[in-house]
This record gives structure tokens, sequence and C-alpha cells, in this order.
């Protein structure tokens, strides 16, 4: 595997990451300081990262 290779998969990586934390910040907030409900906020999460409603819940689930 070339050093460029390597690089991308660690890109990657951290721009998942990244992205899960967003998602449960995101999360947090909704289900905090809003009357929004589950499926509604799973929706929005799942619109604005083109995630599917299964990974979304995977991804906060991460965070119990």
């Amino acid at each position: 595997m070339k050093h460029k290779d390597i690089l991308n998969i660690i890109d990657d990586k951290l721009e998942q990451k990244i992205r899960d934390i967003k998602i449960r910040t995101l999360w947090g907030y909704m289900k905090e300081w809003t009357d929004v409900r589950y499926t509604a906020r799973i929706q929005r999460l799942m619109e604005q990262f083109h995630l599917s409603y299964k990974r979304i819940e995977q991804i906060i689930a991460e965070e119990d």
C-alpha cells in the first residue's frame, strides 16, 4: 500500500469520526431543546448527512 493510500484511509476515518460527533451533538441538542419527535429527529439527520435510518440509530446509540 502506498503512503498516499494510507493517508486517504486516515483522512476518511477522521471525517467519519467528525461526522459522528456532529450527529451525536445535534441529536442531543434536538432531544434536549426541542419538541421534535424521535422519528423526525432521525429523518432530519438522514437528510443532512445522507445516511440510512439504521446508521443514524447506530451512531446515536454509540453515545449511550
